[in-house]
């Protein structure tokens, strides 16, 4: 039950305006749609035709015209507002008192705040986190220290006061109005008028004094509102409200966290035990430490693009405002790079090949001689010799040249043994043995390493190639040719495929099953292995992810792969369907749709009356939990709208007491009196025959 008094804000559905709209106070503020009705006044959006701009206008009923007191007190309290410069404090551009339809209506003109209020987020069934409901609590305490500082104490800190921009800073409103109402002739004790009763402090009700503490108290009941939808200490009327506000201290459970010793501290029953507003904000800037980065308020929009208007329109357009490397072996262009043929730079060791010195070449037979074989050698020397010693013998007897034969037998048996063991050395000792080269073609690298190895011939830096039809290390030419005889110790130069030629890889992401196929042909490309899979981001059918076939390489820096790679795809079947969770019926709307969103789901809204379950709550589920469902599927809700409204009833021409007590009869609150109770009513607000929640705060205005 929401229990009122002030200026609480609330949306316009279909009530009257106390003002006509185009109406223009002070000749230059013209009033476009209402934004909000309290019990003293109604707010409107309207455009400065001075200064092109949107502000809010605050007319006050005109029952408070007439009271020279309030006007009194209230120019004082706007101009005190006026004065005040805080960026979370509402700015007060201006105030007046204009005429219309003959009765005099006093305006305050402020900012226009499009991101509206805290109560209307926590009307839309939303609550706020603990570190969003911290980042609220510091800048009220901020605005409030600001305020204290110079004087001002607000009375009325209330959900509805606790304004935001489209960014979600805050301002708090309505500085000095309280005050100005508390001064009017009303009927309630002293001091509690002047505020809200659902979030006033002890001391507001006692009607004492009333200081900046006491705003300390009613912002700490809005933060615990905020966090978990519910007022401390809130009776079903005014009278058990204050007993209980007077009476007991307000309970804060663990549930809050660290924000439970700042609100412990800003709800002592007893004045003197509370913290002021600077020593609230050191609190909760000491409770932040640790705490996790608040999430965007959920701020609620005051006008959509539907409320526009010619003079919004035309504001805007005045004055701008807005409403709404390539493989070795090859070059640059991945072509086979020039290779000499037979150049040696390395042993299949790779040892460095020395070359083989020149022979020298000799000009004498004799020189040429020596140069021969062993056998060749000693036969020369051998007949040399046999020379020199048959012209020293010349001059002998022939007896002597007898004597000599047998010896000379001698030399020429040993002159042919010793061209004999020649020619055997040569044979096995010098003499270089050669082989037939085989056909290598087609055979892989390293087998045809080995093998001209183990022949003893050297192999040459191998040539690289990329051909079609071939595998990587295949030889695909050879020199020498097959058959060709080759000496061990010469060298043979390989050509050695690197694969076949290369191609640019396709991007086949996202595309059919049939065009990835037709786009891997077309590039050369083989279709691998095809398999599905659940994909959160890619189309069901189209493609999430196409790689080569295993013990293939990947595409390279340039973007290219070998011609005839298999590409193995994998099809994706659409997101992974959904289960719907449970804990979704019973719950405020706000985490039902919290905990659907957390899978992806999303809800379908539609409300119906309930006597029994709260507003917002979530009464039944057109899915049941635990039922699969296609991702981004809506699952219906039905979410209560609360009691039938009733109407109010006519009470006009009774006394303010039997008027009373025949609204708090029906099932409404009565917020106040305004005028004598025992003077006849005139009005009501809301007025008579006007459906409405029981519980709605009514106001009586009675003749003097």
């Amino acid at each position: 039950m929401r229990v009122g008094a002030g200026c609480t804000i609330q949306a316009v559905t279909g009530r009257q305006v106390s003002a006509p709209l185009g109406a223009v106070l002070g000749g230059r503020y013209q009033l476009v749609s209402p934004i909000g009705v309290g019990i003293s006044s109604r707010v409107y959006l309207a455009v400065d035709t001075q200064l092109r701009r949107r502000v809010a206008v605050k007319v006050l009923h005109e029952a408070l015209a007439v009271d020279q007191t309030f006007l009194k007190q209230f120019r004082e309290e706007a101009r005190a507002a006026a004065a005040l410069n805080h960026p979370n404090i509402l700015a007060v551009f201006d105030w007046g008192e204009d005429t219309l339809s003959g009765a005099t209506v006093p305006y305050l003109v402020s900012e226009y705040l499009a991101g509206g209020s805290l109560r209307s987020i926590l009307d839309s069934g939303q609550t706020l986190t603990h570190s969003q409901a911290l980042i609220v609590g510091l800048e009220t305490s901020r605005a409030l220290h600001y305020a204290h500082d110079r004087g001002l104490v607000h009375r009325d800190v209330k959900p509805a006061n606790l304004l935001f921009d489209p960014e979600g800073r805050l301002r708090l409103a309505d500085f000095g109005l309280a005050r100005a109402l508390a001064e009017a002739s009303w009927t309630e004790p002293a001091g509690v008028s002047a505020g809200t009763t659902r979030y006033a402090s002890p001391e507001q009700f006692k009607g004492g004094r009333v200081d900046g503490r006491s705003d300390v108290y009613s912002a700490a009941l809005v933060l615990m509102e905020a966090v978990d939808g519910s007022v401390p200490l809130l009776g079903l009327s005014t009278a058990e409200t204050m007993a209980a506000r007077i009476g007991s201290e307000v309970e804060v459970s663990l549930g809050y966290g660290r924000l439970r010793g700042p609100l412990l501290r800003a709800t002592a029953t007893d004045a003197s035990e509370r913290c002021n507003a600077s020593e609230f904000e050191i609190a909760l800037l000491a409770a932040a430490e640790g705490m996790p980065k608040p999430a965007p308020l959920p701020v609620v929009p005051i006008l959509n693009g539907d409320d526009q208007t010619t003079e919004l329109r035309l504001s805007d357009a005045t004055a701008g405002i807005a409403i709404l490397g390539t493989l070795p072996g090859e070059d640059e262009k991945g072509n086979p790079a020039e290779a000499t043929i037979g150049a040696r730079s390395a042993t299949p060791t790779g040892d460095p090949v020395v070359p083989e010195s020149p022979e020298p070449a000799f000009g004498s037979s004799s020189d040429a001689n020596a140069s021969g074989s062993g056998g060749d050698l000693a036969a020369g020397s051998l007949a040399t010799s046999a020379a020199v010693t048959r012209s020293k013998s010349g001059a002998g007897t022939q007896a002597s040249t007898r004597k000599r034969r047998w010896p000379r037998v001698l030399l020429i048996v040993l002159l042919i043994l010793l061209v004999a063991g020649g020619a055997a050395g040569w044979w096995f000792f010098i003499r270089i043995p050669s082989h037939e080269v085989p056909d290598w073609i087609g055979q892989d690298v390293a087998l045809v390493t080995s093998e001209a190895e183990e022949f003893g011939w050297k192999l040459a830096d191998p040539i690289s190639v990329r051909e079609d039809g071939t595998v990587v290390g295949e030889i695909t030419e050879q020199i020498p040719v097959p058959g060709v005889s080759l000496s061990e110790g010469e060298e043979v130069t390989l050509t050695v495929s690197l694969g076949p030629t290369l191609t640019a890889w396709p991007d086949v992401v996202g595309m059919t099953e049939a065009q990835a196929t037709e786009a891997l042909v077309s590039a050369g490309l083989a279709v691998g292995d095809v398999t599905s899979a659940h994909d959160e981001e890619v189309a069901q059918g189209t493609v999430v992810s196409a790689t080569p076939a295993e013990g293939y390489p990947p595409p390279d820096d340039q973007g290219e792969i070998p011609r005839e790679t298999p590409v193995n795809l994998v099809i994706s079947r659409g997101p992974a369907p959904r289960v719907v969770p449970e804990g979704i019926v019973g719950v405020p709307l706000g985490d039902a749709k919290a905990k659907l969103a957390e899978v992806q789901l999303t809800a379908g809204v539609s409300t119906e009356h309930s006597e029994t379950i709260p507003k917002g709550t979530v009464i039944r589920s057109g899915i049941s939990p635990g039922t699969e469902v296609p991702r981004d599927s809506v699952v219906p809700l039905v979410v209560s709208d609360g009691p039938q409204p009733i109407p109010i009833p006519d009470v006009i021409g009774k006394t303010g007491t039997q008027a009373a007590s025949e609204l708090e009869a029906a099932g409404f609150a009565v917020s106040g009196i305004e005028g004598s109770p025992s003077g006849a009513v005139l009005a009501t607000d809301p007025p008579a025959g006007e459906p409405h929640q029981r519980g709605t705060p009514v106001r009586i205005f009675t003749r003097q």
